[in-house]
């Protein structure tokens, strides 16, 4: 439900909603919390009723205190994707990651191949400003097709959330993963 801006803690203004609106309740802009429920529910996994399995991630990009830097969710799709939510928490810098997917019963690590979508919301695509009351910008998720092979490296930018979405392939192996 949309809600004004309020007062929070230490005087600060804000509010949990979607969406920023006027004294009467009028949207006036999508606001965080929006784009991130789009990453969440219509990239990283996918709409409708179907089974989607969720798999353990982690990531060795930490700061200087051991503190994790990169965090990581991973989906096998019903449509046979792989999906992988993967948050950036360092404010200031980008990391580029190598992604590798383990499993067992393939005896080596897997890796995305092919095309491989990625949507990314980030300070590039949301800054808000606390003066204003408002985001500028204010969106949208950047979308883009990136070409996969064991090999590629993956950008994070700075403060971001980023889905990756596409096929698995392991080594030795004449079909992709399901």
């Amino acid at each position: 439900m949309p809600a004004p801006i309020g007062h929070g803690v230490n005087g600060s203004r804000g509010t949990f909603a979607m969406f920023s609106t006027d004294p009467d309740l009028k949207i006036l802009q999508p606001l965080s919390q929006f784009f991130a429920s789009q990453l969440i529910n219509l990239e990283w996994v996918q709409p409708g009723s179907g089974e989607h399995t969720i798999f353990n991630a982690a990531s060795d990009v930490t700061d200087g205190a051991g503190n994790t830097l990169v965090s990581a969710y991973a989906v096998h799709r019903p449509d046979g994707d792989w999906s992988l939510m993967i948050v950036n928490k360092d404010q200031e810098n980008a990391h580029s990651l190598k992604i590798l997917f383990d499993d067992p019963r393939q005896g080596s690590a897997g890796s995305f191949s092919g095309s491989v979508t990625a949507k990314i919301f980030g300070k590039a695509q949301y800054q808000w400003h606390p003066a204003t009351l408002q985001a500028d910008p204010d969106g949208p998720i950047a979308t883009s097709a990136i070409p996969a092979s064991p090999d590629s490296l993956f950008e994070l930018p700075p403060a971001s959330i980023t889905v990756l979405r596409g096929k698995v392939m392991f080594p030795g192996s004449a079909h992709k993963a399901h």
